[in-house]
């Protein structure tokens, strides 16, 4: 079902973008934090499983009628909110047009995550939140994604949730991967270690065979939340949508978003990149096989016919160039894949060693 439903929002989407002349592939990133105008507040708890509990959350930072978003949290054995310890924390970010039961739907986690003394925390944002503050053609306001998440939930679930306050890994695909990468980056020691699966690294990535551009992705995001998609961050200028060197538009928003951009500011943390060159040639793994093979990452080139994995392929491979000029580690799989959950799952898994011992769980 988690498949299809992506597969048939990305088609439902490359049609309207045709319609409208437009080309998009698969995200986009976050701003910077500022302080929050009031704190959020929980609304409701349902019991969703045995270990999974759906919270949902007000506050102001959030757009719509209702200011309101669910939280999906996997608690450990002995989980208690009255308990005196506290438990490090995974966040799994998800991507466009995703909500806070992805993970949960599309991948074992649950399972994964068993015999770990960790909460996962799955928070829902929108579909083009992007992880961000949006700029609002220079007004700021809501949604405010970006300190919804670190200013306002993360000291919440502190509060009444028993989560640590020292100890988080984040990991996220497609507009989660970026949203994950740009949190570490614009918050330094917040985050212990870092993963994105098929992450858009860079929102201002230039295809340079005509494909789908970086910030083609937030024209999609604007597409799938019927809004303007320049209330994000602006426009990019050059060489996007002009061509005049000397316009840059709201570039400096994009560049704060940017993960490439910020690079130097994941020096530290571990890192796991991994991505596909749009090739569909299947992930070789399934939940019960043994860890995935470091066969797998074969470094193939970007010659796929999935658009979207594409433009994501060169990205990363612009990341993992910038991150080795600046000589900072990271684990890398580039390999053969698609713009699809086998090949996240199959990457969670294979990362979920380095998260965990990050944060000591």
């Amino acid at each position: 079902m988690g498949k299809a439903r992506v597969r048939g929002a990305w088609t439902v989407l490359a049609l309207l973008l045709t319609l409208l002349g437009t080309q998009v592939p698969g995200a986009a990133g976050a701003a910077p934090a500022r302080a929050a105008d009031g704190p959020a507040r929980v609304v409701r708890e349902v019991r969703a499983g045995e270990r999974m509990l759906d919270v949902a959350v007000r506050s102001p930072e959030i757009d719509g009628l209702t200011r309101t978003r669910w939280v999906r949290l996997l608690l450990p054995a002995g989980w208690d909110r009255n308990a005196q310890r506290t438990w490090p924390t995974l966040w799994l970010l998800h991507g466009g047009g995703g909500n806070h039961k992805d993970w949960t739907a599309n991948t074992h986690v649950e399972e994964l995550t068993a015999a770990r003394d960790v909460i996962v925390v799955m928070p829902e944002t929108s579909g083009c939140s992007s992880y961000s503050d949006w700029w609002n053609y220079g007004k700021g306001g809501a949604p405010a994604w970006e300190t919804y998440l670190l200013d306002e939930l993360r000291p919440l679930l502190e509060r009444t949730y028993r989560a640590g306050t020292d100890r988080a890994a984040v990991a996220g695909l497609s507009m989660g991967g970026q949203g994950a990468l740009k949190f570490t980056a614009a918050h330094p020691g917040m985050f212990k270690a870092a993963a994105s699966y098929s992450g858009a690294a860079d929102p201002l990535y230039k295809s340079p065979d005509g494909g789908f551009n970086g910030p083609d992705a937030v024209k999609l995001g604007g597409l799938t939340c019927l809004t303007d998609w320049k209330r994000l961050w602006g426009e990019p200028g050059y060489p996007f949508d002009t061509t005049d060197p000397a316009d840059v538009r709201q570039r400096a928003l994009w560049e704060r978003n940017s993960p490439l951009h910020r690079a130097a500011s994941l020096a530290g943390t571990p890192l796991y990149l991994s991505y596909g060159n749009g090739t569909d040639s299947g992930p070789g793994w399934k939940w019960g096989d043994p860890p995935p093979s470091p066969a797998r990452c074969t470094d193939p080139a970007a010659h796929g016919g999935e658009a979207v994995e594409r433009a994501v392929f060169g990205m990363n491979q612009e990341l993992r160039a910038r991150l080795a000029e600046l000589r900072i580690p990271a684990t890398v799989c580039a390999s053969e894949g698609t713009h699809t959950w086998p090949y996240w799952e199959r990457e969670l898994v294979a990362s979920f060693p380095m998260l965990m011992g990050a944060i000591g769980a």
